[in-house]
């Protein structure tokens, strides 16, 4: 299989928050008396992402009824090990975790400079796929990233079809210029980018840096960008 474009997802896969959400989530739990493990902490948002993705902190509405982000910080405690508090100590740390978001930065893994500039070295077509609804340009440029990216793409520029739904993917394979079969979607999250990637045909690769996600095996998976020049060399062998 010859391998012609690598779509990577953005946040947790080429960039992380700073400080990560983990991080605001044991801080802010630790304020309310509540000792939440790290690694478990990140646990507990795959399994609130996977289940009631509407609920993040960071996507509060007054539309959106109380309970749905209510039941998403319940799922990461319980996730992690901790039994949830009565509601109003939760409503009080969701409220704590919103405000600490406002906050942070988008900061480049050491890997994504290193990782995309080998891909670019190969001839690779190289594109960036999120459910931001803002322009990434910006932050390519911004984080000295652009360079080796051709396109990004986010969920605003296909109608609000995010990952995992097909549009998305079928817009980077059509900026690409390639079949699905020539493709590879690099993503941290197996049941937005796994599945969404896979549904259209492209080859997903869960990056697993944390290695919190042992249980999945439907996806080859590395633990570091570094470790993806040779695993397409392999595979276009």
């Amino acid at each position: 299989m010859a391998i012609a474009a690598v779509f990577f997802d953005w946040v947790n896969t080429l960039v992380h928050m700073e400080p990560d959400r983990h991080t605001i989530c044991v801080e802010v739990c630790r304020d309310h008396g509540i000792d939440v493990d790290p690694v478990k902490a990140v646990q507990g948002f795959y399994a609130a992402d996977q289940r009631v993705p509407e609920g993040r902190p960071i996507n509060w509405s007054d539309n959106l009824p109380v309970e749905t982000f209510i039941q998403y910080n319940n799922i990461v405690l319980s996730e992690a090990g901790v039994a949830p508090p009565d509601r109003e100590t939760t409503l009080s740390i969701i409220a704590a975790i919103r405000q600490r978001a406002r906050d942070v930065r988008f900061v480049p893994f050491a890997d994504a400079s290193t990782a995309t500039k080998a891909l670019k070295e190969r001839d690779l077509t190289i594109g960036v796929l999120s459910n931001m609804s803002r322009p990434l340009a910006p932050y390519l440029e911004r984080l000295g990233l652009a360079e080796a990216i051709d396109f990004s793409i986010t969920s605003a520029e296909v109608e609000g079809s995010g990952k995992p739904e097909a549009p998305i993917f079928l817009e980077a394979l059509k900026r690409a210029g390639c079949l699905a079969s020539e493709a590879i979607h690099v993503g941290d999250e197996p049941f937005v980018d796994g599945t969404g990637a896979s549904r259209v045909g492209i080859s997903p690769v869960l990056l697993d840096r944390l290695g919190v996600h042992a249980d999945v095996l439907d996806y080859p998976r590395i633990s570091t960008l570094d470790e993806l020049p040779a695993m397409i060399d392999s595979l276009s062998a």
